[in-house]
């Protein structure tokens, strides 16, 4: 028997898909400016937001300096575009709350941030992979709950299933963003290395020029 989607699932949820507005950072009613952490040397805390409700999209600055907070999230995402880091914050969301009736709670979120801001992004196509990345890690553990919640061994062989591909997507993602970085170069390290009897070796570094064979 083929699995798949009923005409009826598929419309409402491009209907719910449709009325989701673009995420962006409101102010808050906290009073009290922002003291960012001096700059030391060493790892800095990631930004986070509010979210007064799990069940909707709405985000918040946790103080009263919104400006601030908007230009960390567009260093967090590697950009000068304050569009491009509201597009990102709202594709996080809806990958991690991809229903409308799904819940994000507020900690889940920003662990997704953190998740996002420890890849250290430099751009915005470094910042896509690293967000693609991030939903499909997440997602992978929610599979992974929801292949343990009953334990039966269809729920264990479709959830688990899911949740096997979407690490092996996230892990196929770290590398490619790896690849980027490195300017598509490739390392081979040598750990061990055998010489037979009345073989000849050379240890070191060994530069021919492109003109000889």
């Amino acid at each position: 028997m083929k699995s798949r989607i009923r005409g009826g699932d598929a419309a409402r949820a491009a209907v719910a898909t449709t009325e989701r507005l673009p995420i962006t950072l409101q102010a808050t009613d906290l009073v009290g400016p922002f003291l960012p952490a001096p700059d030391d040397g060493q790892r800095r805390k990631p930004p986070r937001v509010r979210k007064p409700s799990a069940s909707h999209d709405v985000i918040q600055a946790p103080s009263a300096d919104l400006e601030t907070h908007r230009a960390m999230l567009q260093a967090t995402f590697g950009t000068l575009s304050e569009e491009f880091a509201d597009t990102m914050m709202g594709k996080i969301i809806s990958g991690l709350r991809p229903n409308a009736y799904d819940i994000l709670g507020e900690a889940t979120l920003n662990a997704a941030l953190a998740t996002v801001a420890s890849l250290k992004p430099e751009s915005e196509i470094e910042a896509l992979m690293a967000v693609q990345a991030v939903i499909a890690g997440f997602s992978a553990l929610r599979m992974l709950e929801l292949s343990q919640r009953h334990l039966g061994e269809v729920n264990i062989t479709v959830y688990g299933g899911y949740a096997n591909r979407l690490l092996k997507l996230q892990n196929d993602l770290l590398q490619t963003l790896n690849r980027h970085r490195r300017g598509n170069s490739q390392s081979i390290v040598v750990k061990h290395v055998h010489i037979h009897p009345g073989a000849q070796g050379v240890v070191g570094i060994v530069n021919r020029d492109e003109g000889q064979r």
